[in-house]
């Protein structure tokens, strides 16, 4: 659709979904105008700084369906808020609740070939749905078959035992940036975690003792008494989908992964992003094999 006429990016995003219900593209139009009546776009992927990618899944559609709009000045985040102007390319994905796997895979596909600079400029350029065909990389994106979670893990990952000194835990998040590290057993089965959130919270009473208190409580301390030991774990075979689906509707930032029982990597989301999605995240979670 070019050119896109909208001045937001929450008018843009119904636009293209008005143009969708038009050409029967949409079952059931009636879901469209309530998941479209919020004030804000909340599923939304910025891809550079001109491409924008809003995605979502519902059952206002029977199949995947995307609609590419190319506004003719940058849209505003929100009315009249011209200095908060973001991109002119929108591309709005629309699949069924059920087709989890494909979703995530064609947002991600799209995702890896918008980051082009070459495929961007081409695309501001468009005028017509043809000439957006006209651009092999659109015309030819490969969606890349069912992704597991051993596609995307950290293989390498820092562990520690239930009875390491706490010490060594804050060494390794001190020296390696990390926000948690598995406990395991002699079997490399996993135990529990220690995060920042636990240490934060076992030590902060101790903030109010003595000086010379605070260092032997801390010196006695083992990753039993820190560690949570309510912890999910997902194994390698799992559909990257349906996990990543479980870490944004239960906010879970990280998790490890197993295989026979065993730790065999780690999963984050900033994992997810950087090797699905192709976008550059701190490397907060990235670790290496220790122990």
């Amino acid at each position: 659709m070019a050119p896109l006429h909208a001045r937001t990016v929450r008018e843009a995003v119904t636009r293209l979904a008005e143009v969708l219900v038009r050409t029967g593209a949409v079952a059931h139009p009636d879901q469209m105008e309530r998941m479209f009546s919020e004030a804000r776009v909340r599923d939304l992927i910025h891809v550079g700084d001109r491409v924008l990618l809003p995605h979502l899944r519902t059952d206002a559609v029977d199949h995947l369906v995307v609609a590419v709009g190319i506004a003719p000045q940058p849209l505003a985040e929100a009315p009249g808020d011209v200095a908060a102007a973001v991109a002119q390319i929108v591309v709005l994905v629309l699949a069924p609740l059920s087709a989890a796997d494909l979703y995530l895979q064609t947002v991600a596909a799209l995702a890896r070939v918008l980051r082009h600079d070459s495929v961007v400029e081409r695309l501001v350029n468009a005028r017509t749905a043809a000439d957006v065909l006209q651009i092999a990389e659109m015309r030819e994106i490969v969606i890349q078959p069912r992704l597991t979670v051993r596609d995307v893990m950290t293989q390498r990952v820092y562990r520690t035992s239930p009875d390491a000194p706490v010490q060594e835990v804050l060494d390794l998040i001190a020296e390696h940036k990390l926000r948690a590290v598995p406990v395991v057993g002699e079997g490399r089965e996993v135990l529990g975690m220690v995060t920042d959130r636990d240490l934060l919270r076992y030590f902060l009473p101790g903030v109010q003792r003595p000086a010379d208190a605070t260092v032997v409580a801390w010196q006695e301390t083992r990753v039993r008494d820190v560690m949570s030991r309510s912890v999910i774990c997902v194994s390698e075979d799992q559909a990257l989908a349906e996990v990543t689906g479980m870490l944004v509707s239960k906010d879970i930032e990280r998790l490890p992964v197993v295989h026979e029982g065993q730790l065999t990597g780690f999963l984050t989301r900033g994992d997810i992003l950087r090797k699905v999605f192709g976008f550059a995240a701190s490397p907060v979670e990235s670790s290496s094999d220790e122990g």
